[in-house]
């Protein structure tokens, strides 16, 4: 019976000595987890690559996995006001515009981090969005289906030189009722016209050209590039990583365009808020900006940060005032007018 009791006893102190190691090691147990903050959820319109790689940067500098999930800004604003009261999302991306809304809804937090190196003119006083990029409004065009449709035309240069009936059919843009990209271009009409009926009589005849409207912000660009279509409404960032890729594709910066700032914003009773806070403070760091440049193609907010390879600088560019609060109030209404005009 000594022997026994050895021999239970031995076994249970091999049991506890595996449970304490199970939970102490380093293989990512609940303690580990716990003490490097747990992990972010992360509800962003980024390309999925790029945002791969800013959770996989951030979880190394600070031990926080971030989880990823990738959505055109309209189907993650219909997610996190979906989710309101029990939100999965720590943080979510969307453009300086749509923050006061949310923030009206309590869907979204105030964070006050440190802003050092960030232009002034891209930080929000009441904490509600933290800018990461700067996104302007493009039109990309296919140089030799341009040719073919237009018999050799000049590129347009403005918004109104688009509107050619040798285009019927060869123009593509992102729907606004789903996609942020879609409706800056919209907003972009309304801004540079003063008023929305002359944005409407403009979208008019715009819509009487379009072969497609796509549910993602960055469709277009491809499409246009593999020779789908002659020309489409992009953000810039879309476009120079499609031409960085070799395909022959024109950046047109129509005058004037728009530009927003976009960044991300800290959910409101979120599962893990502190982990959430940290994320977003890193995000606006000199290291994750530069990542985002390099990766996204997108105009920094910082000016420590270069600029992506053959973009115009800001200063050379003819840009609509356009008001961000403004645009993230009629957001709502001026989808849904688009929708009933053109049956999107």
């Amino acid at each position: 019976m000594h022997k026994s009791l050895l021999r239970v006893a031995a076994g249970a102190l091999s049991l506890a000595l595996l449970m304490l190691g199970s939970a102490c090691g380093s293989d990512g147990g609940d303690d580990a987890a716990s003490a490097s903050g747990g992990t972010v959820t992360w509800y962003t319109p980024m390309p999925e690559e790029p945002a791969r790689r800013l959770a996989e940067a951030f979880k190394a500098e600070s031990g926080i996995e971030v989880e990823v999930l990738r959505q055109s800004a309209g189907e993650l604003l219909a997610r996190l006001k979906a989710e309101a009261g029990r939100p999965a999302a720590d943080v979510i991306g969307l453009a300086s515009g749509d923050a006061g809304p949310l923030a009206k809804e309590k869907l979204i937090r105030s964070f006050k981090p440190t802003a050092e190196g960030i232009d002034k003119r891209f930080v929000d006083p009441e904490g509600y969005w933290h800018a990461n990029e700067l996104i302007l409004m493009t039109v990309g065009v296919n140089a030799d289906r341009w040719k073919e449709e237009t018999g050799g035309a000049p590129l347009p240069t403005t918004w109104d030189e688009l509107l050619r009936p040798d285009l019927k059919g060869q123009l593509v843009m992102p729907n606004p009722t789903l996609s942020g990209t879609g409706y800056t271009f919209v907003a972009t009409q309304i801004f540079r016209n003063g008023d929305e009926a002359g944005a409407w009589k403009f979208l008019d005849e715009f819509h009487k050209l379009i072969g497609q409207y796509t549910d993602s912000g960055g469709a277009p660009s491809q499409l246009v590039a593999t020779g789908e279509y002659a020309a489409g409404v992009s953000f810039a960032h879309d476009l120079l990583n499609v031409r960085g890729a070799g395909f022959p594709i024109e950046l047109v910066y129509p005058k004037p365009t728009g530009v927003v700032i976009s960044g991300n914003a800290l959910v409101q009773g979120s599962p893990n808020p502190q982990g959430g806070e940290k994320f977003v403070q890193w995000l606006q760091g000199e290291k994750a900006s530069q990542m985002i440049v390099d990766l996204v193609h997108s105009y920094p907010v910082r000016s420590d940060v270069d600029l992506p390879d053959g973009a115009q600088g800001l200063a050379e560019l003819d840009l609509v005032d356009y008001d961000p609060v403004r645009a993230g109030e009629m957001r709502d209404a001026v989808s849904k007018e688009f929708a009933k005009r053109y049956g999107v």
